[in-house]
């Protein structure tokens, strides 16, 4: 059953976006990917991707990073390893390069996919198993005026979504809180919404935001101050009624580490890619729930491999209880899945094959490839 790292193959992807997502961090207008096609000594084959929203990460990984990254460093320090040694890998990847975790995302994500074919189950059980078959899809309304904001939203409603996000972040806060009273007023109480400023507001101006949101019964206010002021995120949830969520201050374990202990936020926006894989991103879903705080599975324009990754994440994670944000194949031009991912009833299906469970149009995928390179 031993099935060895041999080598892969690299692909950069550009596809466009539907619309431009503006939030405060920036615009996406097109979706870079890197994906990774991970060859065992018998040929099997496993992938995984790592996404870049707005071109750049929070940590500075972008898409010519993850690539060095893979074929200098960490395809190298995997090679010759049984995929069936998930911790061995991914210790390997920490000893080979401190942080980068996008690029060890891919890896661990290939690694999974890989190591369910081999055993026959979907990556989830590789996790502990599934505890929910569906996951409610959250979708993000970018920085834009009221008028496009609230149609985008009832259409998305129409299409069966209940649960939307809206990205604040404009230059008069004033105008992001108008834009959430017309979108409660607009959709009734029925849908669920909740707002993500993604690190536009200083302390005070975040307080008297979160003050004038509270009677719009939002699930949360993501990420409203700089993720390094983790006091001033802790200032903020004193001062609140409404929970706060933890975004860029808490991309990685270590960063969900310190905002348990200063008690800066109520749930938890964990990224597949972010935190460096699968294996950690459920590390990080058990820890918040240790400490009584739910969380979600955040979104980054993923493509099918990506959203396939985080529905395992979410399926296997009990503290995972809010909707995810794993809408790529509905913003992107094009979805390069051979089949989409089932959408019904505002959830996305989890996927039942072995691995990832999910099989990429190799046509679609050359004709959105930049560049591509093998690794042995």
């Amino acid at each position: 059953m031993s099935e060895r790292i041999a080598g892969g193959v690299v692909t950069l992807t550009k596809i466009p976006v539907r619309r431009p997502h503006r939030m405060a961090i920036g615009t996406t207008f097109h979706q870079e990917n890197v994906l990774l096609r991970l060859r065992t000594e018998s040929g099997r084959e496993g992938f995984g991707e790592a996404p870049h929203m707005v071109g750049v990460s929070l940590k500075g990984e972008s898409p010519a990073t993850v690539m060095v990254m893979l074929k200098d460093r960490l395809l190298p320090a995997v090679r010759g390893l049984d995929v069936l040694d998930l911790e061995r890998i991914q210790q390997a990847m920490e000893k080979a390069v401190p942080w980068n975790y996008r690029a060890k995302s891919s890896v661990n994500m290939a690694v999974l996919d890989l190591a369910g074919q081999v055993l026959g189950v979907p990556a989830g059980v590789l996790l502990g198993g599934r505890v929910r078959e569906a996951i409610p899809l959250s979708w993000s309304i970018p920085i834009t005026d009221t008028a496009a904001g609230v149609e985008e939203a009832e259409q998305r409603v129409a299409q069966g979504w209940r649960i939307l996000k809206l990205k604040l972040g404009r230059p008069n806060p004033k105008d992001d809180v108008e834009m959430v009273r017309a979108l409660r007023e607009a959709l009734g109480t029925e849908i669920r919404l909740r707002a993500d400023a993604n690190q536009a507001y200083d302390v005070k101006t975040a307080i008297r935001v979160a003050h004038a949101l509270e009677r719009y019964d939002l699930e949360f206010f993501e990420q409203p101050v700089v993720w390094w002021d983790l006091d001033g995120l802790a200032e903020v949830s004193r001062a609140t009624e409404l929970a706060i969520m933890a975004d860029e201050s808490a991309t990685t374990i270590f960063g969900a580490v310190e905002v348990i202990r200063r008690r800066a936020a109520q749930a938890f926006s964990i990224y597949v890619s972010a935190s460096g894989g699968l294996l950690n991103a459920k590390k990080m879903a058990d820890l918040g729930a240790a400490h009584g705080i739910s969380g979600y599975i955040g979104g980054a324009l993923e493509g099918p491999l990506g959203v396939a990754a985080g529905l395992h994440v979410a399926a296997a994670a009990p503290s995972v209880t809010l909707g995810c944000e794993l809408y790529g194949q509905f913003l992107l031009e094009e979805d390069v899945a051979v089949t989409p991912i089932p959408f019904r009833d505002g959830a996305l299906a989890v996927p039942t094959a072995p691995g990832l469970g999910v099989a990429l149009d190799q046509d679609r995928l050359r004709h959105y490839s930049l560049d591509t390179y093998e690794v042995s």
